[in-house]
This record gives C-alpha cells, structure tokens and sequence, in this order.
C-alpha cells in the first residue's frame, strides 16, 4: 500500500464535502474518481472496497458533525459558569475570550468593555487558562456579513462550534477560582506567560516574530505590517511550519542518540512530545499538519517493515486523522493552503532534486511551485494575487529560514539569562526592523491581479489549469525553460483580467453598508467609470490612551477595500469625499493607500477639518490630483452626466451643508446623493431646482430629523429612499419622524441597517435592485418597485 495512501485522500474529502453540499454532483465525482482508480491504477476489488469504505465513513462523519454543531443555548440566559480553556486577548478596553458554559458544555464568546485603566492592569496580570467564573451577561449572535466579500464572523465562529457571543456585565475577576488543570490546560497556562513574558525579555521589535515563530500567536504585530505580509503572501513564514516542525523533532532526535539513547527510544519519546509542541504552538493547521506527519513517519521509522510509508502517504493519513475529527477544517484557508502546498512541493520533490541548476534557481522554482499551488484558494478567499509575491518570498524565505528562525530559537532561551543576550538582541532587532521596513515598502508595490469573486466553474478551471501546469513541467525537465510551464495559469489569470476589463459590462450602484457613515460605489456600464462617494469611518469620542485599541477597525480597510478587491475594482476614479467628518472620510487614508486613485474630490471650503488635511497630505505624497468643487462642477463619461448641486461658492457655513451633493441620470433613474445634507441646505436645492427629477434618494444625514424635509420630500416625491445606518446606533438614526415623512410620498425605504449593501444592476435604461442581506419589504404602497425593470 505504500504510495498509494495518497489516492484514499480524495476519497476522504469527497466523502466528506457530501455533508456540506449537494450530494448528487459529489457521487457522480466519486464514481468517476472510481472509474480512474480501476483503468488507470490497476486498483483490484479489495483495494476499491476499501476506498469505497472510506468516501463512507467520512460521508458519515462530516453528516453528525454537521447535526451535532446546534447551540443549546436560548439566548435568554443570563447567568453563566464559564470555563476559560484558552487565554484572553485584550485590546485597548476591549477584553475578548473563548469560554465553555459548564450547564450545557457549549463554548461562547465573551466579550467585556472595560470600564478603568485599573481594571485592564487587574486583567492583564490574571491567566485565564483554566480560570473558573460565576458571571452575569447578555447573549447575542455574533455578526455576519453584510456586504459582498465580507469577512463572515458568525460563520467563522458556527464552524469552531462557537454560536454565541456574550455581552459580560462585569470583569471575569471576583467570583473566580481555578480548576484542576489537566496537561491542556497547564501547557496552555506555559503558552499564555511565556509570551506575556516575552515583552520584558525582548526587544519591542523582536517580540512578535519571536512570539509567531515560539508559539505560533501572530497577533503582536503592528497593523501595518501584519498587513504587508498578507499583501506579500508570506504570512506563511509567521506560522509555525512543517520546517520547524521537522527541524526540532530532528534536533531532538540527534541529541538523543548522540547521548546514547537509541533511535526507537527517541522516536518513542517524540511521539509523545510532539503533541504537546502542538498544544504549546497554537494548534494551527499547520501545525497540527506538521504533527500528525511527523508522527505517522516516526511510527514508520520505528517498524518500517510493518507500516511503510512515504512523506506523500503521511500527508494523506495526517489529512484523514485531521478531517475525521474536525470535518470544518476543511473550510479553514490555512489549512487549504498548508496541504494544498506541501502536497506541490512532497509530488515535485523529485523533479526538484533532478534538477541541474544553481540554488537560487532551485529556490525560485519550489516558490513557484508554492504560489502556483496555492492560486485557486487565494482566488476563493482573496480574489487575486500579489504579483511581487514570488520575488518577497524568494527574499523572505533564506532570510527566515536561515537568519530570523535560528536567531529566535538561540536568542529566546538565551533571554531568560539576562545580559548574555543583549549584545544579539540588539543586532538581532535591527535585523527584524529593517526586514518589516522592507515589507511595508514592497507591499505598496501595485502588482496585483485582482479578478474578483469568481464561480464555482472558474474555480475549478483554475484547479485544472494548476494540476496542468505541474505535469507539464515535470515532463519537460530538465529543460532550461520547464520553469516558465509553472506560469501557465498565471498567463490565464492575466488574460482574464484583461479581458474583463474591456468586455461589455453592467453598470452598478452600491450602497456600501459600512455601520455609522457613508459609501457609495457607481461603476459605470462597460468601463465608463468607477466612483466612490465617501469611505465610512468611526467616531472616537476622545478615547484616552489605554483604551485605544492596536488593530481597530477601520470601515475603509476592513469594509470598503474587501468590496473593492470582492468585485475585482483595481482602481477609483474619482473618489468623492462629500465633507470632513469622520463617519464619512475616516476610512479613505487605507484606500488612498492601497488603491490607486485618478482624482480625489472634495467640497470648495476654507475650513477643512483635520481629517480632510489628513487625507490631502497623502494624496499629495502619492501624486493624486486635488480638485475642489461648488456648484455648478459637472463630469462626463460617456452618456452619462453628473451635475454638482452643493456647497454653493463661497461657502462657509456647518460642514453638512457643505457637502458636496450630486445629481445623475443612472438606469433610466435620477439619483441624488446628498452626502450630509441638512434641512437649510435641501431647501437652497428646491429652490434653486424645482424641477430636478429625483427617482432615487439617499437620504441626508443618515436619515436623521435635521435631513429629508417634508419641502424636500414633497417637492421631489423620490420611488425610493436609500438610508446608510449602523445597526442599533448610539444616534437612533434614522429618525422615527424622517421615516414617517417618507412614508407619507409612498417611498420603498432600503436600510443598511436591515438590509446591509444595497445594490442596483442597470444596463441602458433598466435596472434591478437587490439586497445583500434578505428582503423584507418596502413601503406596502411603492411594493411594486423592487425588482422593477
């Protein structure tokens, strides 16, 4: 059976996709996949009931997995033991932890504000590995996404059994006590300090690639450059890898024998020390990967003749043991990536080997291999990839592997002995220094194919494009160019890009739901243009230092750029920033960042607020035209116009009134998009164009009483009333009396807040609209709007 146990693995995940999906489609897969294992590997009857066996079991597994994963909480309860198996995360005066309800045994998600400064030292100093409460709060569903190409918390959390999030009213500190602490939790406790402890060790700037290389936590590195590394695709250096993995178990293997234990000895004392590791490393896929074959090979050292396997075969078994005990893995995209890639590299391993060529040459083709592996699960979870990908890793891979991973496996342990460290500790940090400078800066590379959210079809086009490109290069070794076939899907990817770019398209009107604040996409049919009007921001209401969070959410990174990247939008033409507040232009500094930009608008105002110089100054630097405009500025592109109403020239009165509003003709519809617009600001506008046709409104101010006046509504009389809100917002926007104005024309109103994204698809002089949240009704006296053509 030796190599073949790599065959059971697709057996194994089709078996267990049958819970998940339909399972027509899957059977028809497994037939086929049946069909080739008899013709063309010769398998006999025995060897295919056995995989027969396999696609059942796991069939059968993922189906109770899937049954068994229900809360069995209410959602009323108000009191609470909760179990802390895993350590705290705090953030500024935000606290966050993992904890199981000892009445039901279902895990929950607590979450506390914390009220002093001396209530955050008080937490900080406490572990909460195996910490024991008898505390009070409120149950609520975590949040789910709102836009396309958001980032799903509630699904993310329903996949690690996770269906709660809970509201604590007060710190887990008094009413606590400790259990007796299995060797989970105790390692768990080791893990928790050891890199609390790091901070008072190392320098600032070595302590989190000490504590991501340590004990696999990613979470100490500074927003900027957490962020580069993901744009680089190298975020797989920070993990703990089946390299490290391999080189510990081996360093632990030789110092044994060298000190006189035999190898069936220290391979018997590893199988039970890796597990551990695994429990000490964070339990990443990766990690429990690199576990699971390092054991199923050290087993096969120690009888070989009894269970002989390869490195191919311990990927296979180690990914049956994975998904046997946790079939929504296989949603994880670590763990997508860690098996798609080290299965690339374990199947050219001898290809590699065979080749005649330099290291570097070698090392850019198995970097290749890598990205090439891993295209069609970063187009699933990403839309694209980084271009300077290849060229950051052949960096970055000899610069972890060969200085950054030695240097904190000797520095760490040398730490706890005081001065012996600091002479390497300073060098050692300079060293880090300079390699996240030098990220920051290669991320802001634009070197990106972005495609955008692609079906199933394309999916699997790209896998096959992928599978092609490997079995062409093995082929042509040791030809000088084989290299060159790994590029094939890249080429499709380029040419798809391309052409999407120039095909004939639908035009796109979005309404971004972005919490408290503001923005709007306008992509124009067949690459006419794309507009962003505002980016939403947060407000912070003066937060003192330590409540200042490190990675707080930002809507423009963290909303309006994941939307961007989901519809394959590379870059903005005009981005249109209606007025200085924050809920409108906080988020554009991480899109003038990270999307390219031909011309930021802004209101013609003396004044401008502090964020608004924020943002020129960074325009400036990158080169990005300024155009301040009044009444009376308009644009073309093609047959479509667009007429700026506000501010009027000269203005200088409140920022709201001053936003710059605009009127267009969009899908056979006049919309008008009024940014902040106040009651005194409508009626200049009613005045001045009474017979403006207004089909679409977004409404003024979040829809609050100061916006949307009866004159205003009654001049117009829009179909349909577009109101961007956050859900349960500190402002009870929008307004009880604004609705009922609008309710008063027969208006079809559509709510962030109950909708999230709102879009309408037009082409010519007909559109549609559509909710990214489900529908649940417009005004009974305009139903006939939605979906109108």
């Amino acid at each position: 059976m030796k190599r073949k146990f790599i065959l059971l693995a697709p057996a194994a995940l089709l078996g267990t996709l049958t819970a998940f999906f339909n399972p027509i489609p899957i059977l028809f897969n497994f037939l086929l996949y049946l069909f080739f294992l008899l013709k063309a590997k010769r398998f006999d009857f025995i060897t295919i009931v056995l995989v027969v066996g396999v696609f059942t079991l796991f069939s059968e597994s993922g189906y109770n997995a899937v049954q068994e994963n229900r809360t069995l909480l209410s959602g009323n309860e108000r009191e609470f033991t909760l179990s802390f198996k895993a350590g705290a995360r705090i953030d500024g005066d935000f606290f966050i932890a993992e904890a199981v309800d000892a009445r039901t045994g279902e895990h929950v998600m607590g979450t506390y504000k914390i009220k002093s400064e001396m209530e955050k030292v008080a937490l900080e100093k406490e572990s909460f590995v195996g910490r024991t409460c008898r505390l009070t709060g409120k149950l609520d569903f975590p949040s789910s996404a709102r836009n396309p190409g958001a980032f799903d918390y509630r699904e993310y959390l329903s996949r690690n059994k996770v269906h709660w999030m809970l509201k604590l009213d007060a710190a887990p500190l008094g009413m606590c006590g400790m259990e007796a602490a299995g060797i989970v939790e105790r390692l768990g406790k080791v893990r928790e300090m050891g890199i609390k402890g790091m901070a008072g060790q190392l320098p600032p700037g070595t302590v989190p690639v000490a504590a991501a290389l340590v004990y696999g936590d990613q979470s100490l590195f500074p927003l900027e450059v957490s962020g580069a590394y993901k744009n680089l695709g190298i975020t797989h250096l920070l993990a703990i890898s089946g390299m490290q993995v391999t080189i510990l178990a081996g360093a632990a293997l030789f110092a044994g024998i060298r000190l006189g234990a035999t190898r069936e000895r220290m391979s018997g004392i590893l199988l039970f020390i890796l597990p551990l590791y695994a429990i000490l490393a964070g339990g990443s896929p990766s990690v429990i990967r690199s576990v699971l074959m390092a054991e199923i090979l050290l087993l096969a050292n120690i009888r070989p003749r009894f269970f002989p396997v390869s490195a191919l075969d311990a990927l296979s078994l180690s990914f049956g043991a994975y998904v046997l005990t946790n079939p929504f893995v296989l949603f994880d995209p670590g763990f997508q990536l860690s098996y798609a890639v080290t299965f690339a590299l374990l199947l050219s391993a001898r290809a590699l080997q065979a080749m005649k060529t330099g290291g570097a040459v070698l090392l850019l083709t198995g970097t290749m291999i890598s990205q090439i592996a891993a295209l069609p699960i970063l187009l699933v979870h990403f839309y694209g990839i980084p271009l300077i990908g290849a060229a950051a890793n052949l960096i970055y891979i000899p610069l972890y592997s060969f200085f950054m991973m030695p240097a904190v496996y000797i520095l760490y342990p040398l730490s706890f002995f005081g001065s012996l460290s600091h002479s390497a500790a300073f060098f050692v940090n300079k060293g880090i220094i300079l390699s996240d400078r030098l990220a920051v800066f290669l991320a802001k590379a634009p070197l990106q194919l972005n495609i955008g959210h692609l079906g199933l079809p394309a999916i699997i086009f790209y896998a096959v494009a992928v599978i092609g490109s490997f079995i062409l290069w093995e082929k042509s070794q040791p030809g000088k160019r084989a290299t060159a076939l790994l590029c094939i899907p890249l080429f499709f990817l380029a040419v798809h890009v391309g052409i999407k770019q120039v095909s004939p398209s639908f035009g796109e009107i979005t309404l971004i739901d972005v919490g408290q604040g503001d923005s709007i996409l306008i992509r124009l049919p067949d690459q006419k243009g794309v507009y962003l009007i505002d980016t939403g921001g947060i407000v912070d209401f003066g937060k003192k230092e330590w409540q200042r969070r490190k990675k707080t959410f930002d809507p423009g990174r963290d909303t309006v750029i994941p939307f961007l990247k989901a519809k394959g939008i590379t870059k903005i033409d005009k981005l249109i920033l209606t007025h200085g507040d924050i809920d409108h232009i906080g988020g554009a500094a991480a899109i003038v960042d990270e999307i390219k930009i031909g011309e930021i608008m802004i209101p013609g105002m003396k004044e401008k607020s502090e964020v608004e110089e924020r943002v020129i100054r960074l325009a400036t630097e990158k080169g990005i035209r300024i155009r301040e405009v009044t009444r009376g500025d308009y644009w073309q592109a093609g047959p479509y116009n667009f007429h700026v109403l506000s501010p009027g020239k000269r203005y200088d009165g409140e920022r709201n009134g001053g936003s710059v509003s605009i009127h267009s003709v969009l899908g056979g519809k006049g919309w008008f998009f009024t940014g902040d617009l106040d009651e005194q600001a409508e009626k200049e506008i009613t005045d001045l164009f009474p017979n403006m046709n207004i089909d679409v409104l977004k409404a003024g101010h979040h829809g609050s009483r100061t916006s949307s006046s009866e004159q205003f509504l009654e001049t117009y009389r829009p179909e349909i009333v577009l109101i961007s809100a956050g859900v349960n917002n500190r402002f009870d926007h929008p307004n009880t009396e604004t609705l009922k104005r609008i309710e008063e024309i027969g208006a079809a109103v559509f709510r962030t807040d109950i909708h999230g994204a709102v879009s309408y698809r037009f082409k010519g002089n007909s559109g549609t609209f559509s909710t990214f949240l489900p529908y649940t009704g417009p005004s009974p006296e305009k139903n006939n709007t939605f979906g109108q053509k």
